[in-house]
């Protein structure tokens, strides 16, 4: 009986959260070789900022990187980060335009393996980004982030 009390003791400690954030933002410009990289703004859950650099073949992503920056809610210029969370790339797809730039990018698996600040306990966790490009701006590109840890 204390073992299963303990048991879920410890479940409810180290329980699972759902974020979830709109995000906005752009392609930079990155050679070939490099792979994609994007510059996306997230409100909602965790609002703040995050890099991606996803690596291709063809239309599969086959790894990369991630970098999310996370601000207060209502952050100003003034605004201290609350910490970062920062993970891998694993899997996906992506659409590309006739000049070679994205048009979407779905499916996109995020591993989490650190955090800082607030986010320092974070040491394992996973997620998923999906974006589509604005058909009147092929540049500005929106979608979802969906983060577990």
């Amino acid at each position: 009986m204390t073992q299963l009390l303990l048991a879920i003791v410890f479940a409810l400690v180290v329980s699972i959260a759902t974020y979830n954030d709109s995000l906005q933002g752009s392609q930079t410009a990155a050679p070939e070789a490099e792979g994609i990289a994007l510059n996306l703004t997230a409100s909602g859950d965790l609002p703040g900022m995050s890099k991606l650099k996803l690596q291709r073949t063809e239309q599969n992503v086959t790894g990369g990187s991630f970098r999310m920056t996370v601000l207060p809610q209502n952050a100003d210029a003034s605004s201290s980060e609350r910490g970062e969370l920062v993970g891998t790339i694993s899997g996906g797809t992506v659409t590309l335009t006739t000049e070679g730039t994205l048009s979407a990018a779905s499916g996109v698996q995020i591993t989490i393996q650190s955090g800082t600040g607030e986010f320092a306990t974070v040491t394992s966790g996973s997620g998923t980004i999906s974006v589509t490009a604005s058909s009147e701006n092929p540049s500005q590109l929106s979608g979802t982030i969906v983060l577990n840890f």
